[in-house]
Order: C-alpha cells, then sequence, then structure tokens
C-alpha cells in the first residue's frame, strides 16, 4: 500500500479512475446511440416489367459504400445501418437492364423500394404491367408469336446482329439459308410476307443485292432499338392489307426518360451504339440514336483466304417522343441504310458480270396520336419510304438500276364504346413512283431490256369490333382496297373468336379473305402484263390452347390456306421437253396463273418464367401443292417443307451468366426447279420441283457474362454457330449438258462449327 505515495498519486485515485472510465463509457453510449440516429434502412423488391414477377439473385450495389446484396427468391433486399443523406443503387443482372436508382435516407427511417427491370436492352421504365398471360392472349390472332427483351438479343445472333434471324426460330417458320435472313410460313415466301415498321407498312427493310439471286442478306434494322417483333402466320385482322402470306411487325422502342444512356457493342461482323434520354427538364419526352457499321469483308478474308468478294453495310435509327399534353403526343421514327459489294475486277471476266453493287433504302414515319378522353384514341402516321439500287459491270456500265418512292398518310381510330364493345378502323392512301433499268452488252452493242418510270395509289379502309360475349372474344372486320396499278377493287372480310373451354382450356379460331398487288417491275417492266390483277387467299386456323400453373402454355392448331391467282412467270427455268432441253424464255409475261392449297397441323410448348429454362419447342406438318391453269402442270411449292421444328431454351445460372441454345430442323424445301437425281448424278428433266435439297439442322449455343466496374457494365457474349459441324447445304443452279442432260451437283456447302465473340459496354 506504500506504492502510490511513491508515484506521488493520492491515497484515493483508484476510486478516481473508476469514475473516470464510468464517464467515458457513458460518453461512448451516447455517442453510438447519436449515430444511430444518423443511419437508416433501404429495403426494396426488384421485379420484372412484364408481370410484375419478383426477379432472385439480382446484385444490388450501394456505390459509395460498395456493399453489395442479392435478392431473394422473392424479390427482395435490405441495408441496414445505412448514412443518412443521397445515395445511388446500382441493380445489374445478366440479361436485364443495368439500373441506377437514386435514394435519399432519412435518419432512423425505412426508405422502401419497387425497381422494375426491362429484359434486353430496352428502355428502364418505372411502370409494371401485372396483366396476366391469358388476359394478354384473350384478343390475339390464333396464330401470333411475339418475342422481345431478352430472346430477341439471344435470337437475333452475335454474328448477324439481325432481329429477322429471331424471327427465323419461331414456331412454324421455314428456312434453310445460313446466309439470307429471308423466310417462308406455311408455303408462302418473303414475296408474300408482309413487313410493318412503326405501324406503316413496308417492303424495304434488307441490306442485300437488288436482282442477284444468291446474294445474301441481313435486315435493316439494329435489333437493339426494337421493343418487339410479332409474327402472325395467318388469320390475322388485315389492318395493313395487300399480302396474302404471313405478317411481321417491327415495333420500336422509346428513348429512356430516367436519364442519358449509352451502351456500344462490338460482334464478329460489325460495332453498333446507341444513346437515349430524356427530352427537357421534366422529361415530356425522349431522344434516341443508333448507328451500325458492319466489317463483314475482313471476317470472311480470314475464313475464306481466296475470298473475291466484299460485302459491307451501314445503317442508322433514331427516334423522338414527346407528349405535348395529355391529349397530344408526337413521335418519329426513322431507319436507313447502305449494303455496297465489290468484286475483284481480275474476277470478272464477262461484261455482263456484276462488279460492284449498292443499295439504299429508308423509311420515316411522323405520328400524332390524340386522346381526347378515355372512349376515343385516333392516331395519324405520314410517312416517307425510299429505295435505289444500282449494280455495275466490269466495263462501268450500269446493268441494272432503279428504285421506288412512297408518301404515305394513315389515320387508325380506337373507340371502346361500351365495355362489351371496342371500334377500331383506319384509312390509309399510299402514292407510289416506281422505276427501273436492265440495260446488256450483246454482240458489242448495247441492249436496253428493260425501262419504267411509273405511278400508281393505293387507297384503303378498314373496319373491326371487339366483342365481349361473357368470356368469349370475337372480332368481325373487313377491309376494301383499291390499286390503280390494276385497276381493280377488293373486299378482304375476317373473323377471329376466343371462347375459354374451361380447365385452362382455350378454343381459339380465325378466318379471313386476303388479297394483293402485283408489283410495278411484274406490271411495267420487261417481262410485265399490265392485264394482271390481285392474288387472293382464303385462310382458316382453328385449335386449342391450354395453359399449367401459369408458366406453361401448349397450343395444337390446324390450318388451311386455299390460293388463287398466285404469279408466276411461265417457262422461266430451264427444264426438258422430249429429248430437248429449252432454256429460260425471255418473252413470257407474268400469269395470274397459279391455284394451290397449304394445310398443315402445329404443335407448341412454352415456360415462360424468371427461374429455370424459359423458351419453347414447336413442330408443323404441313404441305404446299400448286397447279399451274395456263400449263397444266401440278407440282408442290417453292417453299414446300413436310416437317419443321424450332425450340429455343435460356437460363439465367446467377446473377451474372445466362446460357441459351437455338435448335432448327427440317426436311427441307425442293430444289426449285426441273431437277431429278439418278444414282447420285444430278439431270434436268419434265417435272417441276421434284428434287429435295438435303435436311436441315442447326444447333447454336450462345453465353453471357456480365462485369460491373465501379460506374457501368460489361457484357461479355460468346457464341458458337452450327455446334454439331452439320454439313448443311443450300441449292445453287449449274449449267446443263444439252446433250446428256446432266448438272453439277446443285448444291453447296453453309457454314461450318463458328465460333464468335463480342462484348457490350452500358454507361
Amino acid at each position: 500500500m506504500r506504492v502510490l505515495p511513491r508515484l506521488g498519486l493520492p491515497r484515493r485515485a483508484p476510486v478516481l479512475l473508476l469514475r473516470v472510465a464510468l464517464v467515458v463509457l457513458s460518453l461512448g453510449l451516447t455517442a453510438q446511440r447519436a449515430a444511430g440516429q444518423q443511419t437508416g434502412t433501404i429495403r426494396g423488391v426488384v421485379v420484372d416489367t412484364e408481370g410484375g414477377t419478383p426477379i432472385e439473385q439480382v446484385s444490388v450495389r450501394l456505390q459509395d459504400t460498395g456493399q453489395v446484396v442479392s435478392t431473394a427468391a422473392d424479390g427482395r433486399f435490405e441495408f441496414t445501418t445505412v448514412p443518412a443523406g443521397e445515395h445511388e443503387l446500382y441493380v445489374s443482372v445478366v440479361n436485364f437492364l443495368l439500373v441506377r436508382r437514386q435514394v435519399d435516407v432519412s435518419p432512423g427511417a425505412t426508405t422502401e423500394l419497387t425497381i422494375a427491370l426491362t429484359q434486353g436492352t430496352g428502355t428502364y421504365t418505372e411502370s409494371v404491367s401485372v396483366v396476366g398471360a391469358v388476359d394478354q392472349r384473350a384478343t390475339a390472332p390464333p396464330a401470333e408469336a411475339r418475342v422481345h427483351g431478352i430472346e430477341l438479343q439471344q435470337l437475333s445472333g452475335l454474328l448477324a446482329n439481325d432481329p429477322l434471324r429471331a424471327v427465323q426460330a419461331m414456331p412454324g417458320v421455314t428456312t434453310g439459308d445460313d446466309f439470307r435472313s429471308e423466310f417462308a410460313v406455311r408455303g408462302a415466301g418473303p414475296l408474300q410476307t408482309g413487313f410493318v415498321f412503326d405501324g406503316i407498312s413496308t417492303r424495304f427493310m434488307l441490306h442485300t443485292v437488288e436482282r442477284v439471286n444468291d446474294a445474301g442478306s441481313i435486315a435493316m434494322i439494329n435489333g437493339e432499338v426494337l421493343d418487339a417483333v410479332t409474327l402472325r402466320s395467318g388469320s390475322y385482322p388485315g389492318k395493313y392489307g395487300n399480302r396474302v402470306g404471313a405478317e411481321v411487325e417491327f415495333q420500336m422502342r422509346e428513348g429512356s426518360r430516367e436519364r442519358p444512356r449509352t451502351h456500344i457493342s462490338v460482334s464478329a461482323i460489325d460495332a453498333s451504339a446507341v444513346s437515349e434520354g430524356p427530352l427537357g427538364a421534366d422529361s415530356r419526352g425522349s431522344w434516341l440514336v443508333a448507328a451500325r457499321k458492319s466489317y463483314l469483308d475482313l471476317v470472311l478474308k480470314r475464313v475464306y483466304q481466296d475470298q473475291r468478294v466484299n460485302f459491307g453495310f451501314a445503317d442508322v435509327q433514331s427516334k423522338l417522343a414527346c407528349d405535348l399534353s395529355a391529349q397530344h403526343r408526337l413521335e418519329l421514327s426513322v431507319t436507313g441504310g447502305r449494303s455496297h459489294l465489290d468484286l475483284v475486277p481480275d474476277e470478272v471476266t464477262n461484261p455482263n458480270d456484276l462488279r460492284e453493287a449498292t443499295s439504299d433504302s429508308g423509311i420515316g414515319v411522323l405520328a400524332w396520336r390524340y386522346t381526347p378522353s378515355t372512349r376515343l384514341a385516333i392516331v395519324q402516321r405520314f410517312a416517307g419510304i425510299g429505295n435505289t439500287f444500282r449494280n455495275v459491270s466490269r466495263d462501268s456500265l450500269s446493268l441494272d438500276d432503279g428504285g421506288t418512292t412512297e408518301a404515305v398518310y394513315r389515320a387508325d381510330l380506337t373507340s371502346p364504346v361500351k365495355p362489351w364493345l371496342t371500334v377500331d378502323g383506319g384509312v390509309e392512301r399510299r402514292w407510289t413512283v416506281s422505276s427501273g433499268s436492265e440495260v446488256r452488252t450483246s454482240s458489242g452493242r448495247l441492249v436496253t431490256r428493260e425501262r419504267f418510270d411509273e405511278a400508281s395509289t393505293r387507297v384503303g379502309g378498314y373496319l373491326s369490333a371487339r366483342l365481349k360475349v361473357g368470356a368469349a372474344v370475337i372480332t368481325p372486320g373487313a377491309r376494301v382496297d383499291r390499286w390503280s396499278i390494276v385497276e381493280r377493287s377488293a373486299a378482304s372480310p375476317w373473323m377471329t373468336a376466343s371462347v375459354p373451354l374451361g380447365r385452362g382450356l382455350t378454343l381459339r379460331a380465325g378466318s379471313g379473305v386476303y388479297h394483293q398487288a402485283p408489283e410495278p417491275d411484274q406490271v411495267y417492266g420487261l417481262r410485265g402484263n399490265r392485264a394482271l390483277g390481285p392474288s387472293r387467299a382464303w385462310q382458316a386456323d382453328v385449335g386449342v390452347e391450354g395453359r399449367v400453373a401459369q408458366q406453361f402454355r401448349w397450343q395444337v392448331s390446324a390450318y388451311n390456306r386455299e390460293d388463287r391467282g398466285w404469279l408466276r412467270l411461265p417457262f422461266d427455268e430451264v427444264q426438258r421437253a422430249g429429248n430437248v432441253v429449252i432454256g429460260p424464255s425471255l418473252v413470257t409475261t407474268w400469269q395470274n396463273s397459279l391455284d394451290g392449297h397449304a394445310r398443315g397441323v402445329e404443335w407448341l410448348f412454352e415456360r415462360r418464367a424468371e427461374r429455370g429454362v424459359t423458351g419453347w419447342v414447336s413442330y408443323s406438318l404441313g404441305f404446299n401443292r400448286y397447279s399451274d391453269r395456263l400449263t397444266g402442270e401440278q407440282f408442290w411449292g417453292d417453299y414446300d417443307q413436310r416437317h419443321t421444328f424450332n425450340a429455343f431454351g435460356t437460363w439465367r445460372a446467377s446473377d451474372r451468366t445466362s446460357l441459351s441454345a437455338r435448335f432448327r430442323m427440317g426436311s427441307n424445301t425442293p430444289a426449285p426447279g426441273y431437277w431429278t437425281e439418278q444414282a447420285g448424278r444430278y439431270f434436268v428433266t419434265t417435272d417441276r420441283n421434284g428434287l429435295r435439297i438435303p435436311a436441315y439442322s442447326r444447333l447454336d449455343f450462345r453465353a453471357n457474362r456480365t462485369f460491373t466496374p465501379r460506374r457501368s457494365r460489361l457484357t461479355l457474349f460468346v457464341e458458337v454457330l452450327n455446334v454439331l459441324a452439320r454439313p448443311n447445304e443450300r441449292f445453287l443452279e449449274h449449267s446443263v449438258n444439252r446433250r446428256t442432260f446432266e448438272t453439277t451437283r446443285p448444291f453447296e456447302s453453309m457454314l461450318p462449327l463458328v465460333p464468335s465473340a463480342g462484348l457490350l459496354i452500358e454507361f
């Protein structure tokens, strides 16, 4: 006890030290309680904009602290003890749009959030659709399919970045050429298929070489600016008219109204950039600009060392949207592009052979939406469409050139007159100027084989009513068209119906009459016929649709299409007559001579869910056959494919990784023309479309992996085309030995196993 005095401390020091410790401890606890009052909690749920389904395994990052959490199975997440003030959340999951959200945290309070994510690279939106899948299909035609979001992105392909390749994988679609975007549906090919861009029907949506049969093609629109692509295979409402086959509609998305965004993507054959953002301080509108440029020619040179063909393309898209008021809205959509083909000059030996080709196309649509009340909506559209092309020979001679210019006015209205009755109607007037020229060298002289420059108009209108009779929906309608090019008028009625049968079953049926006028060159060109009339088709569909647990949908349907007066150019192919080979005629003209039918059965099984595999499996059995009134011939259609199997599936393995696969298989179509096979040798014959192209089968695989740096996100894509290295072939006509009637094997190989990679950077 004598130690303390020796240290110079008072005898009561232990008591004083204890009191000091208690005071310090008390101050610490008080400070801790004060600090606790300066923090809050962020709690939220992440859902899909379509359907409002919670999304699990979503990475949510608090930017200033770097703290990261993942959403649970119910889509919920939580941050505790977050310092009071303004914070930024980064919400990221593969296959969905990157979202940034500003959050204001109050001391001692809990901030509740609902964050809606949009699939693919689409526009961020705060709105969430909670309409069930059954209701969404209630008024749809019986044979309609739609791809959007991540499905559209995955199916467009990394190598081609082509939304029409997405259509090729949809149920019932026939395709067998790896180098072309075109396809057929139920035996009707590209010329019978209608294309609609933001409410206006158009033909010019491809990068290709005009008047060259074996040229490749790619859609002239970047899939990253599309909201959805819809395919209507048959028996659909004839709002647009002038087509007897299927209908494909492109819906261009609006730009972001949340904040300026930019993403840059690079693939094996092209690079593209998309920028978008809000208009004005109050975000009453939005803007979007996209540009894409290919370097396909460089890739082909690396893959094929003897490459002598250089093909490239570039295109731009833009959309402006502005809400002038609660009743008025303006939109301007534009897309345009150029494709260019070069052949090495010393490889072109014939003065009539193609050396260089260019094609320019574009469409602009100005839309004014007027909604004076909840009972009436009117949309007026003004559109301009243009296409020009020029093919040049070895000696810089313009072999083929021409183009089409169109001006379009269209008005549509929708009026829910009664809870059980909605009326739709519209009118359209289209002014068209078409020109064409074909020049060839013959015996040292220039011969003009074709030259025309003609104007025409098309006027049409439609009216339909959507009737709800109990739980059933019936939609009758009709349109009337008049074409000055053929001086004819035609009426096209239709009707669709959806009738619930109970226990998750729905009967879907439809029927309609469709008309299509000939193209300008078929009337005014070298082989034109001014006596032509419109082609006609009568379509009917009936099927049963079932649902299981809202995630699974199956459908079995049958269809029949009766074709009358479809166009054919007779004697336009090499054929055999007795012991003589007859070459293509140059004097016959187009005729409304084909009558026939397309009949078949289609089966679909589909799963839509946020967890597990989502996608579809489809099978179609079809028969398409024609007879020619003039020649008396009977033959299978050029796009007749007996068996078609298409499947697609995607699976999100984690918040950063997703896998997808696409499989297409078909028994394939006829080799168009008069060909036959005998003991492995090929000959010209007297019967048309008797030889078939070898069966087509292709499996494609794709993997996506995201990385999220501090202020951006990077997605790496890896794609393998033709994983099984299937030796698929396409038809390629060769010359015929007129003495033996034999020809070289008329097939050529297409894509081998092709790996590729690309990346997407989002800011």
